[in-house]
């Protein structure tokens, strides 16, 4: 089976585009903070799109070949501050995306999302309503405990304005305050166990939480990393779909 590669732009936003011979449905697989659109199809493009997907990556706002401040100095507390920045664009991004150049061909997507692409997948799941399957890895839905757990107050007083300004702008965004926002047939969840940069324990509290809506949540014993048992589980989670 021969995998077609292409690049494109759509929207004024580049891509990459992964797409099996006879692709079924639409996937978009986004990234994670400081990472870019070229680095996960690397890892995980062919083998999704083998499955029978149209794969697409972008490059999160203000990463990749949109590269800006503070992403491209990676000052750690401003990166922190304006994730929410990158998550919320993004998200709209994709959206957009879809609308101006997939719409016709695909009536919904698929989308995964890790670590910091999980928070955009989430949110965008509060803005669309054309979300099947929602896949956020080492993620999770609770994005003011994420924030207030990699963003502890000792940090935040030391930027006291800037993150009581940001806090309130996620308390207002959070998808685990907004759960009937939330827009998708299935929700996949799947964190590790060792994680410390985003708790299991985020995502399995929101799963416990609400047992009437359709999510799958598993934890693997592994750190803040997609492990090989944890994507195999995946490609069969999503081979179900189709």
């Amino acid at each position: 089976m021969k995998i077609s590669l292409a690049k494109k732009t759509v929207h004024n936003i580049e891509l990459l585009e992964y797409t099996h011979p006879k692709a079924e449905k639409l996937l978009f697989l986004q990234h994670g903070i400081h990472s870019k659109k070229e680095n996960v199809m690397n890892l995980y493009g062919v083998t999704l799109a083998k499955l029978g997907y149209k794969v697409i990556a972008i490059d999160a706002f203000k990463h990749g070949n949109r590269i800006a401040e503070p992403f491209l100095s990676k000052d750690e507390d401003q990166c922190a501050l304006e994730t929410m920045d990158v998550v919320k664009q993004t998200a709209v991004d994709i959206q957009a995306i879809f609308e101006e150049n997939y719409r016709k061909e695909f009536k919904k997507f698929d989308i995964i999302g890790i670590s910091m692409g999980g928070l955009i997948a989430y949110y965008l799941s509060t803005i669309t309503e054309t979300i099947d399957q929602l896949v956020c890895l080492i993620s999770s839905p609770q994005f003011l405990e994420a924030a207030n757990y990699t963003f502890p107050e000792e940090r935040q007083n030391k930027h006291k304005a800037q993150s009581n300004q940001v806090l309130n702008e996620i308390k207002g965004i959070d998808p685990s305050q907004r759960v009937e926002k939330m827009v998708f047939h299935r929700l996949i969840m799947m964190n590790g166990e060792y994680d410390r940069v985003i708790p299991y324990q985020q995502s399995e509290d929101f799963y416990i939480n609400h047992p009437d809506r359709s999510i799958i949540f598993k934890r693997y014993p592994t750190e803040h990393k997609i492990s090989q048992p944890m994507f195999e589980d995946l490609q069969a989670l999503l081979k179900e779909s189709f």
